[in-house]
């Protein structure tokens, strides 16, 4: 190979697609709810205070899984799940303040059936919550979602 540094950097710079089997969704969404009611915080990624991102990147990474700190940086990584298809521990993301503008918000499903999900999410204004996807700001935002752990 002629260039092994610059294979290596492509390599790096793939999304992850692995999922973590040893991360039990109920756990990992036991940790998340321990954060509801903390505040919202820009750019925030402690119990003092999150945004989306950083709230989701904190929870997954205390089972040392590292997330980016962005809710559009973190769309790619895990596998894709396909609409009515989520699992507790799945990211969801939406649309930022743009209906149809690019990602902008990521949560945590909570629960699911085959047409909604509720998800744990930081929200502006009301910090760490539990939202509903047909709730009107979240039904017409709605991205996609994906699997980082291993939900079965």
């Amino acid at each position: 190979m002629k260039h092994p540094v610059l294979l290596l950097l492509l390599l790096l710079a793939l999304p992850l697609r692995a999922q973590h089997a040893d991360v039990h969704p109920d756990t990992l969404l036991a940790e998340a709810r321990r954060h509801l009611g903390t505040p919202y915080r820009w750019a925030g990624s402690s119990p003092k205070g999150f945004d989306c991102a950083g709230f989701t990147r904190y929870v997954f990474g205390r089972f040392s899984i590292d997330l980016p700190h962005s809710s559009a940086a973190q769309h790619p990584v895990g596998t894709p799940v396909e609409k009515g298809c989520w699992c507790p521990g799945d990211l969801v993301f939406f649309s930022g303040r743009a209906i149809q503008g690019p990602i902008g918000h990521v949560g945590i499903v909570v629960e699911a059936d085959s047409a909604t999900f509720r998800f744990i999410h930081a929200a502006v204004g009301g910090g760490i919550r539990i939202s509903h996807s047909t709730e009107d700001y979240y039904a017409r935002r709605y991205r996609g979602s994906c699997r980082i752990i291993n939900t079965h």
